[in-house]
């Protein structure tokens, strides 16, 4: 097993006191925090693998049939802007930029509709959530693909999944960097609001995401995970 001081200078001095401090001073407990926050990082992978698919498939079949109905001339939502409503909003510049790479890493201009899904980003998916796209996307089709969210108003239920994948966007993007997630940390909410979150927290969005988007399915689809026992285990 690597030793406390081995695993100092392996990732720096200053990665390890961050664990350190954490750990109120124990050097020991500081590498047994490590090791966690490794096995914990990975299981939460495996958990967005889940909800990224099954959300992104959601909300692609949700505007797929709503665009059938209102526009069946148009063969595919994602490339063709003339069935938004008016006062609606087409893709910005980043999303088009996001569309365009997923489109060269599928293949090309001919590639096909679902091979662009399956590489567009996490954040992509989080930005179609957006008050940008409220008229777009979610007043027309997305409100109603989706179950339980809390919120009398179309408006009030897109602002809480919002805030939901906001959340789950953040810890992704730590998660990728290798960033030391045992951590709490403060972020802008909006409206200019700060708040801390932890992984106990952000576990609990993900966890809504999944009951939101899949109901009836998301105990089972969360059965297999491993986050809630590590998270009941954490060193300290």
């Amino acid at each position: 097993m690597v030793s406390p001081a081995e695993l100092e200078h392996l990732i720096s001095p200053q990665r390890f006191e961050t664990y350190v401090t954490l750990a109120h001073g124990d050097r020991s407990l500081a590498a047994e925090l490590y090791e966690w926050t490794g096995a914990i990082a990975g299981a939460l992978f495996t958990d967005f693998r889940t909800v990224e698919i099954v959300f992104r498939n959601l909300i692609d079949q949700a505007l797929s049939r709503h665009v059938a109905r209102v526009a069946p001339r148009v063969k595919d939502w994602m490339r063709d802007s003339s069935w938004i409503p008016v006062g609606g909003h087409w893709w910005d510049r980043d999303a088009q930029k996001a569309l365009r790479k997923a489109r060269r890493h599928a293949g090309g201009p001919g590639a096909s509709h679902s091979a662009v899904i399956a590489e567009v980003s996490f954040g992509f998916w989080r930005y179609i959530v957006s008050g940008r796209y409220e008229e777009s996307f979610w007043n027309t089709a997305l409100d109603h693909a989706f179950t339980g969210i809390p919120g009398h108003a179309p408006g009030d239920r897109r602002r809480t999944l919002e805030q939901s994948m906001i959340n789950l966007l953040g810890l992704r993007n730590r998660l990728a960097h290798h960033e030391p997630i045992a951590k709490p940390w403060t972020r802008k909410l909006p409206g200019g609001r700060k708040g801390t979150f932890t992984l106990d927290h952000l576990y609990g969005d993900l966890v809504k995401v999944m009951q939101w988007t899949a109901p009836a399915l998301a105990a089972d689809l969360l059965q297999p995970s491993r986050v809630p026992g590590l998270l009941a285990a954490r060193p300290c």
